[in-house]
């Protein structure tokens, strides 16, 4: 979806934030209304992730919509993430 608006559907290999419905989708933040107001819309999940899809149909994730991460008073950038990941032998 376009990342500004959340409504219109980008052209192929466009970035565009990816958004996702089904029965294994939660049902919102435990005792956070508000949060899953804002992730929740007409049972999508907006995800924050910003994707691209190629002529195959595989999605890549290129960037995420809000770069940091609050995390039990640390901030987490999904840089550092990546990195930690990419250290992994698989």
């Amino acid at each position: 979806m376009d990342v500004e608006n959340g409504i219109d559907d980008v052209k192929l290999g466009d970035p565009g934030e990816i958004i996702m419905k089904g029965p294994l989708i939660m049902q919102g933040y435990w005792n956070n209304p508000e949060e899953t107001k804002g992730q929740l819309k007409n049972g999508w999940l907006y995800t924050g992730d910003i994707g691209q899809v190629d002529e195959d149909g595989y999605i890549f994730i290129v960037d995420r919509k809000k770069d940091l991460i609050i995390a039990g008073g640390f901030n987490i950038y999904p840089r550092e993430i990546d990195e930690v990941l990419f250290q992994h032998p698989r």
